[in-house]
C-alpha cells in the first residue's frame, strides 16, 4: 500500500470514530476546567532596571571614551553585565534572602507568608506520596519561582517579577527583589573596589622600587664617571638611562591606577535607573485555564487517535492468522 493510500486510510478510519473523539475532547474540556478552577489566582508585578555604569567615572574625570576604554582593558565592568543580575536573582541564594524580607501589614516575613499561602486541593495529596523534603526547602522553593527575571542585553535592562497570590504582595517584594539586588551587587562591588585598592598598593610600591633602584644607580654611575668619551661607558650610561626613563614609566602609570582605585573606594555608588516602577496588578496572571484546555484537547486528541490506529493495526493481525503466508 502507497503512504498516500496509508494516509487515507487512517484518516478515513478516525473520521469514522468522530463520536469517540467528541467524548473524549469534552472529557478533556472538563478535566481542564477542573485543573484551572483547582489552583489559586496568582498576581505578577513588574519593574524593569538599568544601571547607571557611567557615573562614577565622569565623577573622576574620564569622558565617555576614556571610560569605555577603562573597562574594556580592565574588565572592570564585569558586575555591570545584566547576565550577572539575573544569575542573582535566579540563585537559591537570593530565594533564602527573599525569605526574611518583612511584609507590610501582615506582621511576618515573606517565608510564613508563602507558608501560608493558598494551594492546590490536590496538593495534599501529591505532598503525602512524594514528599518534596522538609518544609523548608518547600518554601525556599516556591519563592524561587515566585521571584524571576528577564535579561535584555540588547538594551542593558533586567525586569524583575514577583507572582504572589495577593497583589499587594507581590508589587511590594518585586520592590524588595529591586533593592536587595541592589545592596548585593553594591556589597559585592564595593568588595571588588577594596580588592583592587590593595593591588594598586602593591603593584605601586613593587614600581617605586624598580624606579628608585633604577634612579640610584644611574646616579652613582653618572657620578663615577664624568668622562663619557669611551664608547663602552657612553653604551652603558644609554642603557641605565632607558631602565631609568622605562622605570619612571612604568612607576607613573601604576601611581595613577593607584589614584584612581582609591577614589573609586571612597566615591563609588553602585545603583539602578528604574526604568518601569513596580505596580499593584489589576489582572491575574494565572491560572492560564486557555492554555490548560488547549493543553487537555492536544494530549486527547493525539492519544484518541493513537488509540484507534493502534486498535485497527491489531485487528488486521488477527484478521491475517500466524499462518498466513506472504
Amino acid at each position: 500500500m502507497s503512504q498516500a493510500e496509508t494516509t487515507w486510510s487512517a484518516w478515513s478510519e478516525c473520521k469514522q470514530h468522530w463520536r469517540a473523539y467528541l467524548v473524549v475532547c469534552a472529557v478533556a474540556v472538563a478535566a481542564a476546567l477542573v485543573v484551572a478552577g483547582g489552583l489559586p489566582r496568582t498576581w505578577s508585578a513588574q519593574v524593569k532596571i538599568a544601571n547607571e555604569n557611567k557615573e562614577t567615572d565622569l565623577l573622576l574625570g574620564l569622558n565617555n571614551f576614556a571610560s569605555w576604554a577603562k573597562s574594556a582593558i580592565s574588565g572592570q565592568e564585569g558586575l555591570r553585565l545584566p547576565e550577572v543580575y539575573g544569575q542573582l536573582v535566579g540563585s537559591m541564594e537570593f530565594a533564602e534572602e527573599m525569605a526574611k524580607t518583612k511584609v507590610e501589614g501582615t506582621g511576618s516575613d515573606y517565608y510564613h507568608h508563602v507558608l501560608e499561602a493558598e494551594t492546590p486541593w490536590w496538593q495534599h495529596a501529591v505532598d503525602y506520596w512524594m514528599p518534596e523534603g522538609d518544609e523548608h526547602q518547600r518554601v525556599v522553593a516556591r519563592i524561587h519561582e515566585n521571584v524571576r527575571s528577564k535579561v535584555s542585553s540588547k538594551y542593558g535592562t533586567v525586569v524583575l517579577q514577583v507572582t504572589d497570590q495577593d497583589p499587594l504582595v507581590a508589587a511590594q517584594m518585586v520592590d524588595s527583589a529591586r533593592m536587595l539586588l541592589q545592596r548585593h551587587m553594591a556589597g559585592y562591588a564595593r568588595d571588588r573596589a577594596q580588592r583592587d585598592l590593595e593591588d594598586a598598593v602593591r603593584k605601586t610600591a613593587n614600581a617605586q622600587a624598580r624606579f628608585e633602584a633604577a634612579r640610584a644607580e644611574y646616579v652613582r654611575f653618572t657620578d663615577s664617571h664624568a668622562d663619557i668619551s669611551s664608547p663602552k661607558v657612553a653604551s652603558m650610561e644609554d642603557h641605565l638611562q632607558k631602565e631609568y626613563a622605562e622605570a619612571f614609566s612604568a612607576y607613573n602609570k601604576e601611581l595613577e591606577q593607584y589614584r584612581r582605585a582609591k577614589a573609586l573606594v571612597g566615591k563609588f555608588s553602585f545603583t539602578f535607573a528604574v526604568i518601569k516602577n513596580a505596580t499593584v496588578p489589576m489582572r491575574p496572571s494565572g491560572p492560564a485555564t486557555t492554555g490548560y484546555v488547549m493543553a487537555f484537547l492536544f494530549l486527547a486528541v493525539v492519544f484518541t487517535t493513537w488509540g484507534i490506529l493502534l486498535r485497527r493495526t491489531m485487528a488486521e493481525h488477527q484478521s491475517q492468522g500466524p499462518w498466513t503466508s506472504r
